[in-house]
């Protein structure tokens, strides 16, 4: 019988003088506008079990990718004061973790762009909206953090457009051997499928640059495959921006981007693995390989490793590390991927990463029943980094 870890264990300490970063797609997305604010409201037991995991990694910055936007940041709020700042113990039997400072804004999901994107002779399909939704801000972003967030200084990039981009990858329907959109349209097409954000917190450490997104999954499409090339400019943005590329300008009409100096850390569902899946792997291949992107090894996990000889299927045909992986996806098809990121600047040292994604087998009930209602919660697992100057 293998030994049996603490919870302590399975999340270990963070040195002093570090940071904790963390991402985190939690999937409190709904199918109806305002039904998640009612589910926050009311204590949903899926919000709980995704709070008792971040109470139990304790990060300093957390990303929540799929977490839908209201007006006011609302539901960020009462995910926050309901859930993280809760006073009574939780399942895995930890304290509140406060969380105060957060950030959050509107998104291109479910923003109607008047126009027929998917060609069937429709143009307020969700498939229609800028980014893929049924309702405005379905699949929001929240940040959340310890420290102090510099507003003033916060630049977004909601509007900003997929012509822009140097080399952009423009889809094109093999069967005609031309553009799938026409002209007119490919002109008013924006770039981020939700938002991309450059949010500087103030931390113990200096300032921060998060650098957050979303970027579309490379599926639901056909062979022009305009969803794969569109995440694969999402995810060159963030390369892009980091380089501080002459075409981005931000949506208050301001040039952003950073500085070979600056302190940063990309996080989100970037929905790319290097190896597997059927994303474009260049662009994230290049972002990991970056000089200005700290080179560590990824962080893993034993139960994606588990999962992964255990579910079989199409993980038998991948090739990268299973233990890498950080989303449950269905193995008839796709498989288990890295697609959550957790990537700093080169001028930190990576003192310790990890995936919450426990080996069941190795965590004694009643814990594990617990774990098992948090890791079913979300098809991602929270991905956690600690990192100190160098």
């Amino acid at each position: 019988m293998p030994e049996q870890p603490a919870l302590k264990q399975l999340v270990p300490e963070k040195a002093t003088g570090s940071l904790r970063i963390a991402t985190y797609n939690v999937s409190l997305n709904r199918e109806q506008a305002g039904a998640l604010t009612q589910d926050l409201e009311s204590g949903h037991e899926q919000a709980r079990s995704i709070a008792a995991v971040i109470r139990a990694v304790r990060p300093d910055i957390i990303l929540l990718n799929e977490i839908d936007f209201v007006a006011d940041n609302l539901n960020a709020k009462l995910f926050q004061q309901n859930f993280l700042h809760w006073e009574s113990t939780d399942a895995f039997g930890n304290e509140a973790w406060p969380m105060q400072n957060i950030f959050g804004s509107t998104v291109n999901t479910g923003e109607p762009s008047g126009l027929d994107l998917n060609a069937n002779q429709s143009n307020d399909d969700p498939e229609d909206a800028w980014g893929f939704g049924k309702f405005p801000g379905q699949y929001g972003m929240a940040l959340f953090s310890r420290f102090e967030i510099d507003e003033a200084q916060i630049h977004t990039l909601q509007q900003l457009k997929w012509t822009t981009m140097p080399g952009a990858l423009q889809p094109r329907d093999p069967a005609s051997d031309s553009n799938y959109y026409d002209s007119a349209t490919w002109q008013q097409l924006r770039l981020s499928s939700k938002s991309f954000w450059d949010v500087p917190i103030l931390t113990p450490l200096g300032t921060l640059h998060v650098l957050a997104s979303h970027p579309t999954p490379p599926a639901f499409d056909g062979p022009e495959d305009r969803n794969g090339c569109r995440n694969h400019d999402e995810v060159k943005l963030i390369q892009d921006y980091i380089e501080a590329a002459d075409y981005i300008v931000d949506d208050q009409g301001r040039r952003a981007g950073l500085t070979p100096e600056d302190a940063f850390v990309v996080l989100g569902d970037l929905n790319t693995d290097p190896r597997d899946g059927g994303s474009r792997s260049a662009a994230i291949a290049n972002l990991l390989a970056h000089p200005l992107v700290a080179q560590s090894g990824a962080p893993q996990s034993d139960g994606a490793r588990v999962a992964a000889q255990s579910q079989a299927g199409a993980n038998r045909s991948q090739t990268g590390d299973a233990s890498q992986d950080t989303a449950d996806f269905n193995d008839r098809s796709v498989g288990n991927l890295r697609v959550d990121y957790v990537l700093p600047s080169a001028n930190f040292r990576v003192l310790a990463s990890g995936v919450f994604w426990p080996d069941l087998q190795t965590v004694e009930p009643p814990l594990r029943n617990h774990i098992k209602a948090a890791l079913d919660a979300s098809d991602h697992h929270l991905v956690w980094v600690d990192i100190a100057p160098k």
